[in-house]
């Protein structure tokens, strides 16, 4: 177990971590099988438990709040596509790193699960800046755009919101997002509650994928990221900004079998 000390006491819940690196990219059918399984066993412990994870082929994730109509609004109908437990707008999953987060109902952040989006995304932004990002929230960022407007710097207002919401999560905007320091998305995270147990759950824009190439992940944005670098500091960047304690281990016999009955019988 790795301690953190310096831990504010606000994100301390049981005190300890459990965290899943899957090695091997997965399909979008498993990773979404085994978020629910993870959310179905929340009820059942005392401990936090994160995943990540990665997608072996680009695929399309839809918000859980989305109608049922809305793969056939999709631009990419070719495309596998899954739905997440988690609200918010569709993802293209391909050259990104999402994690997943599942908090027990005796975590102090129940109180305001809310609070959980600015916990995890400090501690990521911390690890991007380090490893070469230049980043920061988007409530920040609009702030200091705001400021340069009173200043009179800039005109105009480049970051307004479309009057209809654009179908990929990463043209949206919401003030718990990352982007980098020009005001792009490159993080955004989704939360799905149930009787106390908080799943949250990112992605984390890598690349531009070929089948969007406008959308344009990190390495695009700079040059200089060390994708090395983030992907080892990762599991302890999130674990360490919610528990004292953390430790990685591999899936349980029965995370897996819950999990295949989730892919047996999607919802």
């Amino acid at each position: 177990m790795i301690p953190d000390e310096s831990l504010p006491p606000m994100a301390a819940g049981s005190g300890r971590a459990e965290v899943i690196v899957d090695e091997a990219p997965m399909s979008g059918r498993f990773n979404m099988a085994m978020d629910a399984a993870m959310l179905e066993l929340g009820a059942t412990r005392d401990v936090s438990v994160i995943r990540i994870y990665r997608w072996c082929e680009p695929t399309v994730s839809v918000g859980y709040f989305q109608g049922a109509g809305v793969q056939h609004e999709s631009p990419f109908p070719g495309l596998p596509t899954v739905r997440r437990l988690s609200g918010g707008g569709a993802i293209l999953h391909d050259l990104e790193i999402t994690y997943s987060c599942t908090l027990p109902a005796s975590h102090p952040v129940r109180q305001d699960p809310s609070e959980l989006y600015g916990i995890i995304h400090r501690s990521l932004i911390k690890l991007l800046q380090e490893c070469g990002a230049k980043c920061l929230l988007r409530s920040d960022f609009d702030a200091s755009q705001a400021a340069k407007l009173r200043e009179g710097q800039e005109s105009g207002n480049e970051n307004a919101r479309p009057s209809v919401e654009p179908f990929l999560c990463f043209l949206r905007s919401n003030p718990n997002d990352i982007v980098h320091e020009s005001g792009t998305k490159i993080v955004g995270s989704a939360q799905r509650r149930r009787k106390g147990i908080t799943l949250q759950h990112g992605s984390i824009l890598l690349s531009a994928s070929n089948v969007c190439p406008t959308v344009e992940g990190i390495q695009q944005l700079s040059q200089e990221f060390d994708v090395a670098q983030f992907y080892t500091g990762l599991p302890g960047g999130i674990a360490a900004s919610i528990e004292r304690e953390w430790t990685i281990r591999p899936y349980s016999d029965l995370e897996r079998s819950i999990s295949s009955e989730f892919l047996s019988n999607p919802a």
